[in-house]
C-alpha cells in the first residue's frame, strides 16, 4: 500500500506521521506481545520511554498480567487485529467485524482508552481504500509510519543492530512514526534483538534533541489542531 497516498487522500482517515512543530517521535511495536516484550518493557521503563504497541487481540488475551504492566508503565495498547489476518485476502465488512471490532473489544477489556483501541495498523502494512472508508466511518483510524528500518530482516546478520538504528537515525524527523517489532516472528521465534536497538537508539535520538511520544498522543495534537482552525 502507498501510505503516502493516504496522507494525501483521506488525511482525517489515516495518521502516518505527527505534527512537526516539536522534536518529538513515536516508537511503535508490531505483532505482540511476543516473548521479548517482557525484557522490551524492562528496558523502556529503565530509558524512561512510553510506546505504543500494536496488538494481536488473540496474543493479549492470553497475558493479560502483561499488558496491565504495558499501561501501568504509561505505554499505549493500540490495535493491530484480532488474529494478524492480511486484509487483502479480506472484504471490507469482514475486515472491521472479525478483525478490528473483536481486537478493539479486547483493548479495552485490558485497559486501553477508546482512541487507542481504534487506532488501526493493519497486518503486513495491507489494506485497500475501501477498507479504510469503512474503517473511518466506525470511527478509527488507520496508523502508518514514517520510518521503517527493516527490524524484522536478518536479524541474526553481523552489524544488525548498528544497521536498524543507523537507519532510524538517519530518517529522524519531527513527529516521526517508527516501526519495529516485538512480536514473535513467523516461525514462533523471539525477536530479543529489538532490545538491543532500543537500548541502542533512545540515547542516539535524545542526543539529537528528540523527546518521545506515543501515536495517540500524536493524534491528539493533530486533532487538536483541527480544533482550532
Amino acid at each position: 500500500m502507498d501510505y503516502h497516498a493516504f496522507l494525501a487522500q483521506r488525511p482525517r482517515a489515516y495518521l502516518g506521521r505527527g505534527l512537526p512543530r516539536r522534536r518529538a517521535i513515536a516508537l511503535s511495536f508490531d505483532d505482540g506481545p511476543g516473548q521479548a516484550t517482557p525484557a522490551l518493557l524492562a528496558a523502556l521503563r529503565e530509558l524512561e520511554v512510553a510506546a505504543t504497541f500494536f496488538c494481536v487481540g488473540r496474543l493479549l488475551r492470553a497475558v493479560p498480567w502483561l499488558s496491565a504492566r504495558m499501561l501501568a508503565d504509561g505505554h499505549e495498547l493500540a490495535n493491530h487485529s484480532m488474529s494478524h489476518a492480511d486484509a487483502s485476502g479480506l472484504g471490507a465488512d469482514a475486515l472491521l467485524h472479525e478483525e478490528v471490532a473483536p481486537a478493539a473489544a479486547e483493548l479495552r477489556r485490558a485497559g486501553a482508552d477508546t482512541l487507542s483501541a481504534r487506532l488501526f495498523r493493519p497486518a503486513f502494512g495491507e489494506i485497500r481504500a475501501d477498507q479504510v472508508d469503512l474503517l473511518a466511518r466506525h470511527g478509527y483510524t488507520v496508523a502508518g509510519w514514517s520510518i521503517d528500518p527493516c527490524d524484522w530482516l536478518e536479524p541474526d546478520a553481523p552489524g544488525h543492530v548498528d544497521c536498524v538504528s543507523g537507519a532510524v537515525l538517519a530518517q529522524a524527523h519531527p513527529g516521526a512514526i517508527v516501526l519495529l517489532h516485538d512480536g514473535d516472528d513467523e516461525h514462533g521465534r523471539a525477536r530479543p534483538r529489538i532490545v538491543e536497538i532500543v537500548r541502542e537508539l533512545v540515547p542516539a535520538l535524545r542526543a539529537q534533541g528528540y523527546g518521545f511520544v506515543r501515536v495517540g498522543d500524536l493524534l491528539r495534537e493533530r486533532e487538536a489542531q483541527r480544533a482550532q482552525a
